[in-house]
């Protein structure tokens, strides 16, 4: 069984400016995803940081640069990044192959904005 959960959210066009890199893939086939769903080579693209905050809008946080999930195993002593989020719940290890180089850990129900890999 799969549980759905409904959010309201915005997903805004993507700031066009010279903070964001241009977009290498096609902003039309982008999706709403669990981060525990997230594939390898999904492309990531915002965030909605305020997911928690029920009863709210949420609105779309791009990110500088889109970068590939390549989703490892959650290892909390895989380094001190990973050390520190032990304490918040089901977290998901989105990897380490994105602009900043240190693995990417989310809350396992948080959504992200993806253009699927296939």
């Amino acid at each position: 069984m799969i549980s759905v959960d409904l959010l309201l959210v915005v997903v805004t066009d993507l700031p066009d400016d010279e903070d964001h890199a241009p977009l290498l893939v096609n902003p039309g086939a982008a999706r709403i995803v669990r981060a525990d769903r997230v594939a390898a080579g999904d492309t990531v693209l915002a965030a909605f940081p305020e997911y928690r905050a029920r009863g709210r809008m949420l609105v779309s946080d791009y990110f500088n640069d889109q970068y590939r999930a390549r989703p490892v195993v959650y290892d909390p002593a895989c380094c001190d990044f990973c050390r520190t989020a032990d304490d918040r719940g089901p977290v998901v290890n989105l990897g380490d192959a994105n602009p900043w180089g240190v693995c990417d850990l989310w809350e396992a129900d948080a959504p992200i904005l993806v253009v699927p890999a296939a």
